[in-house]
Formats: C-alpha cells, sequence, structure tokens
C-alpha cells in the first residue's frame, strides 16, 4: 500500500495506486503524487500539506517558434503552490491558504491580464513606444493592480503597463522557474 495526495486539493488516498478519479475535487489519476513523506507506505505522515491555487491570464509568444505558437496569443494559467510541514495547532494550518496566496499574488498580479514578452523581441520597443503614444505608459487610473516591479537575473516588470519582460521563452516550465524565484 502506498499513500498518494492529490496536488490540486490535497486528498490523501491510501491504496496500491492513485484514484482515477479524486473524490474530492474530481482531477485525474495524473494529479496525484507518492506522499514520499510518509514513505509512501500506507502511514499518513506527521508532515501536512496546504495547498492554494491561483489563476492569470496572459498573452505571449515564443520568439523563433517554428509554429502557432510564435504568434501573439492568450492563456489561462493555474500555479498550484504546495506548502509543507507540521500544522501549527494554535491556526490549525501549515500554512493558511489565503497567505500563501496573498504573498504570491504580490508578485503574480503583474503577469495577469499582461503581456510577457522576451528581452530580445522586436515586438517589445513597438508595444512600448505604442503605449507610449496612447498615454498608458506610465500607467493610468485603470490600471489597479499592479505588483511591485521588480528586476531579477529571469525577467524584469514594468507593472505600470502590464508588462514582463524574460530572459528565456516564456514556456510554461520557465514562468514556473520564474515564479519560484521570485
Amino acid at each position: 500500500m502506498k499513500t498518494y495526495v492529490c496536488k490540486v486539493c490535497g486528498y490523501v488516498h491510501i491504496g496500491d495506486a492513485p484514484p482515477k478519479k479524486c473524490p474530492k475535487c474530481g482531477v485525474g489519476a495524473d494529479k496525484f503524487v507518492i506522499d514520499e513523506a510518509a514513505g509512501g507506505n500506507g502511514k499518513v505522515s506527521n508532515k501536512t500539506r496546504s495547498f492554494s491555487t491561483l489563476g492569470i491570464e496572459y498573452a505571449h509568444r515564443f520568439l523563433g517558434y517554428a509554429g502557432e505558437a510564435e504568434y501573439l496569443h492568450g492563456h489561462h494559467g493555474q500555479l498550484t503552490i504546495e506548502v509543507e510541514g507540521g500544522v501549527n495547532e494554535g491556526s490549525g494550518f501549515v500554512q493558511p491558504c489565503n497567505s500563501i496566496k496573498q504573498a504570491a499574488w504580490e508578485y503574480l498580479q503583474n503577469f495577469d491580464h499582461g503581456l510577457i514578452l522576451q528581452e530580445n523581441d522586436p515586438l517589445l520597443p513597438v508595444v512600448l513606444k505604442t503605449y507610449e503614444e496612447q498615454g498608458i505608459r506610465n500607467g493610468t487610473l485603470n490600471n489597479t493592480t499592479k505588483g511591485p516591479a521588480f528586476d531579477v537575473p529571469l525577467a524584469k516588470a514594468y507593472p505600470e503597463c502590464r508588462l514582463v519582460v524574460v530572459k528565456k521563452v516564456a514556456t510554461c516550465e520557465n514562468l514556473i522557474e520564474l515564479f519560484y524565484s521570485l
């Protein structure tokens, strides 16, 4: 017997294989991981996990990619954050889900309804010039969802104009690396 944990909702299943469908949130077996903290041996570990999920809407393109993704297009991204540790006796949480979301959202709001471009994308100067000409390069009263401006090795955020400039292609994998670094 092994202990499986749903990465989406934290449901714990003990058996020879994960369930075909999570009875709590309905996702498929591919969303389950073996609980290594429990040794995968059917025992529930003294460590617990808290999960929080955030959704973001963004546009990007894969510069130099031979396919449809080379064109500017949009996505709905979903990021699940997992925190593992002992349960705080006072609060009953490993980490309250709202505090996980609040900490992550501070930086992720720069990406929500934003444009993600590579630093060498020829669209970048055109977008910035267009924003300048439209009078929105330095923000507007309607741009109220702004995270902090950041300039880290993987990216630079321009929250005043809903733009993040990345050093690597904005694939899901590279964005996760960036989110983790933030």
